[in-house]
């Protein structure tokens, strides 16, 4: 069991973490509502915060594992030098299209601490919700950046199906 622990990146646990968070806050929320009639108006946007994260994070684990969506048929064909070629084709142009995210994501999130936006419910500036998306891709592309370096350094039959193994 311990070796499942370890093999886990921060990335799964803090996932984890944060659906976990999820379903007790819409579990809470369903009970009080069906069994006391009322409800506390900040667990569902709290909630919904909590699996914003939760979603950025699935990309990032998605990307550790390269298992983004990509055509791959074409790919599977090739010889095992030509899919690593076009697989790091790939990747860059994710790392391009990233960096624009990042960029734009950036500038936002510091408007936001000039000009911020209170949430209505919890109170809470929501640059500190809208920073996942700069950070989530910022953390994407590192990941990225691992799976490429992977790729080169493992002997050919690393990629099928254009998936690395795992």
């Amino acid at each position: 069991m311990m070796g499942w622990v370890r093999r886990r990146t921060p990335e799964e646990w803090i996932a984890a973490l944060l659906m976990t968070i999820v379903v007790t806050l819409l579990g809470w929320q369903v009970f009080l509502r069906f069994v006391f009639g009322d409800t506390l108006s900040w667990l569902e946007e709290t909630a919904r915060f909590a699996f914003v994260w939760a979603v950025y994070f699935g990309f990032v684990i998605a990307a550790e594992k390269d298992r983004h969506i990509r055509v791959s048929l074409h790919i599977m064909m090739m010889p095992p030098l030509t899919q690593k070629i076009f697989m790091t084709l790939a990747d860059l142009v994710c790392l391009f299209f990233n960096g624009i995210v990042i960029w734009y994501g950036t500038t936002f999130v510091a408007s936001m601490f000039q000009f911020p936006y209170i949430s209505q419910t919890t109170g809470i500036n929501l640059v500190w919700i809208q920073m996942i998306v700069p950070l989530g891709f910022i953390l994407m592309s590192l990941r990225i950046l691992q799976v490429m370096v992977r790729r080169w350094r493992a002997p050919e039959p690393l990629v099928v199906d254009g998936r690395m193994d795992d």
